[in-house]
């Protein structure tokens, strides 16, 4: 019974060493100095600018498209059958739409 304390104390202590050990040996966090500090932030408002340009530029083109006169669709074209002595179902005057749809392959 014995054994098994002194394996569960030493590897608690081996575990707590490890922790201390990666905890004190890290690297302390740089801290930036004034002069990075103004360069970053001159960076910002650069970035800041162009993307204000960017987003005046896609309004304009927002505003030219709407203004843009839409193109009409071609009316579709129309023809008089002719079904005089030809079997059908229905009314002899009623319209009919025949789409064609090819594959120009």
């Amino acid at each position: 019974m014995m054994r098994k304390g002194v394996v569960i104390a030493r590897s608690a202590v081996l575990a707590i060493l490890t922790i201390l050990g990666i905890a004190l040996g890290a690297p302390p966090a740089m801290a930036q100095t004034p002069a990075e500090f103004d360069a970053l932030k001159k960076q910002v408002d650069a970035l800041k600018e162009g993307q204000a340009a960017l987003q005046k530029e896609l309004q304009q083109i927002k505003t030219f498209l709407a203004a843009r006169p839409t193109a009409a669709t071609p009316p579709p074209s129309e023809a008089i059958v002719k079904i005089d002595g030809a079997p059908f179902k229905g009314k002899k005057d009623a319209r009919v739409t025949i789409v064609d749809f090819t594959d120009y392959q």
